[in-house]
């Protein structure tokens, strides 16, 4: 991908996200795509930089966000394109804070890590309760 990319250009390669997710969002839902600067690429093969979406209404993010279990299995036609991940873009301190709280759940073998709304969430197994992580007091407290 060129330095120099548009980002009319960075917004058709998030098109075939939405159709893969098998969204409703319409492409005048997105406000502004572009991507995160990038070290210098000096083999073909390295991870482009990231792309950021803001869309216009929380409503439309939160459509995209919740069927972003469906990218697991999706395949996609460019074979640069391994595998898509959504992730929220959380302040600095709660990415802090989930990297300490990804570091419990693997120190306590629980199963599922996850934000939503720039919450942090826990859950041990799939039928037990949701830990909701707010500080680094509520991870001490998890056992």
């Amino acid at each position: 991908m060129p330095d120099n990319e548009a980002n009319a250009e960075v917004e058709d390669k998030v098109l075939p996200v939405r159709k893969k997710i098998d969204t409703t969002i319409s492409k005048d839902a997105i406000d502004v795509v572009h991507r995160l600067r990038g070290k210098p690429k000096t083999d073909q093969n390295k991870k482009c930089p990231c792309i950021i979406v803001r869309f216009i209404g929380r409503k439309n993010r939160n459509n995209i966000y919740s069927t972003r279990k469906k990218l697991k299995s999706a395949e996609f036609d460019d074979p640069r394109i391994d595998r898509v991940f959504i992730n929220e873009n959380l302040t600095s301190r709660k990415k802090h804070l989930l990297a300490q709280a990804n570091q419990k759940r693997k120190d306590l073998r629980w199963k599922y890590l996850w934000t939503n709304n720039g919450r942090i969430h826990l859950r041990k197994n799939e039928n037990d309760a949701v830990t909701t992580i707010q500080t680094e007091d509520d991870l001490h407290r998890i056992k």
